[in-house]
């Protein structure tokens, strides 16, 4: 019961973030999920390429 609790909370905050992210920023809410994913993709890059390096 309290994990299904939880689960129904959890769900309505990802709305809520949801509607207020495309609300607020309308047209501009496309480029900065790309932004982000240009910057999760590169910072990703960075961390394999270190670990690569210390590889014999």
């Amino acid at each position: 019961m309290r994990d299904d609790l939880l689960l129904l909370l959890t769900a309505l905050a990802c709305a809520g973030f949801a509607w207020a992210f495309w609300h607020y920023l309308g047209e501009q809410g496309l480029g900065t999920l790309t932004v982000i994913a240009l910057i999760a993709l590169a910072a990703d890059n960075y961390r394999l390429r270190r670990r690569l390096r210390g590889k014999p």
